[in-house]
């Protein structure tokens, strides 16, 4: 009897295996519309979920894929070589159905057997959830854990209007807001537009000027962080605007793009701010906090979300604009395997020695210089 009650879990493609995710129970069927809608967007229709079942009723819907999992090699925020490893990304959706750490880490072990030349990796996990407890015993599955710093996971749940909205931030957030609009006016007046891209036809158009600014970033320079806008990357583009939810944003000062903001609109109210970037040579105008102010205003008024993702990751202009927070993190779970075992010594020995140079540039009062030399900005 008590086997009637363990959570099963397969891996399935949506739509093709709908008919088996047995009886989905009633919280979860919102997310299975959401998830048939991101499928759409997948260059073969299909979308890979991991599906946990107890007692013939699905409890969990997480999507997964297959991708490669690079653990960089990094001087200071500059990435000298990046380390590629075959690894299988799980959402943090999957600590909605997992109900105890037990489940959880039965739900590691599994995919550690399935999957034993790939490493894991959990995206957005609760630090408060069954899951990232059982993330802490990864050992008893026969992982080794690496990169599990929780983080800030920042959100903007939308309110009765932007107003009311500017209304509760503190009286220093609104000087600041008020301040970076002043001044974008002043030096561009209003000659400048702020367009919305969510059309097939539209998606060129967007990737090319975001690529423009995108390749002037220190985020490029540094990270490697990349738009691009080739054959590939348009048709996907056009794939996820034909399913609606392809939302992004360019802000203009005439024929001059000056910030980028790459949107993704799921089908379950959620607004993901995936990427953005501004031009840094109209820094001085605070060209990425106008374009997030202008982003906010446009939900409000049309198509509002239900919540605004900011992603994880603390920065000063998420602050800005978000009104709820998480502590999540993004842990790495690699197989016992020699090569998987070097990569880890690599990487976190790079970590060290980077924690500890910054430690000694703080003493030496020289780690903000440092920081606007490497990312090209004036002191």
């Amino acid at each position: 009897m008590a086997n009637d009650f363990a959570l099963m879990f397969e891996r399935l493609q949506l739509p093709r295996d709908l008919p088996r995710v047995h009886a989905a129970v009633a919280p979860l069927a919102p997310l299975l519309q959401a998830l048939l809608g991101e499928a759409a967007c997948n260059e073969d229709g299909q979308l890979s979920v991991m599906v946990g079942s107890r007692a013939g009723q699905a409890v969990l819907l997480a999507p997964c894929r297959d991708q490669a999992l690079e653990l960089p090699l990094r001087l200071g925020e500059k990435v000298l070589w990046r380390q590629s490893l075959p690894a299988m990304r799980l959402t943090g959706g999957a600590q909605d159905g997992v109900g105890s750490a037990a489940d959880a880490l039965d739900l590691l072990a599994r995919l550690r057997v399935a999957m034993p030349g790939r490493a894991l990796v959990l995206s957005d996990v609760e630090v408060d959830s069954p899951l990232y407890q059982a993330v802490l015993r990864a050992r008893e599955a026969g992982y080794v854990l690496t990169r599990n710093a929780p983080d800030t996971h920042l959100y903007h749940r939308f309110v009765d209007s932007y107003d009311a909205f500017f209304q509760q931030r503190s009286s220093k957030q609104r000087t600041q807001l008020r301040k970076k609009e002043k001044v974008f006016v002043e030096r561009y007046g209003r000659e400048y537009a702020f367009r919305e891209y969510r059309q097939p036809g539209q998606v060129a158009e967007f990737l090319r000027a975001a690529r423009a600014i995108n390749r002037k970033t220190y985020q490029f320079r540094m990270f490697g962080e990349r738009i691009d806008d080739d054959e590939a990357s348009i048709a996907a583009g056009r794939r996820a605007a034909a399913a609606g939810r392809f939302r992004s944003f360019i802000l203009w000062h005439r024929d001059q793009p000056l910030c980028f903001i790459v949107g993704h609109q799921r089908i379950d109210g959620t607004f993901e701010h995936r990427c953005t970037g501004f031009d840094p040579e109209h820094r001085d105008a605070a060209p990425g906090i106008n374009c997030n102010i202008l982003l906010l205003q446009r939900l409000y008024e049309e198509d509002r979300p239900r919540v605004l993702d900011f992603g994880g990751g603390d920065a000063d202009y998420k602050r800005l604009f978000a009104n709820e927070s998480r502590l999540t993190a993004d842990p790495v779970l690699l197989p016992r395997r020699w090569r998987f075992l070097l990569a880890r010594s690599l990487y976190e020995r790079s970590a060290w020695a980077n924690e500890s140079a910054v430690r000694v540039l703080k003493r030496l009062g020289l780690q903000q210089a440092l920081k606007r030399w490497l990312r090209g900005t004036p002191p």
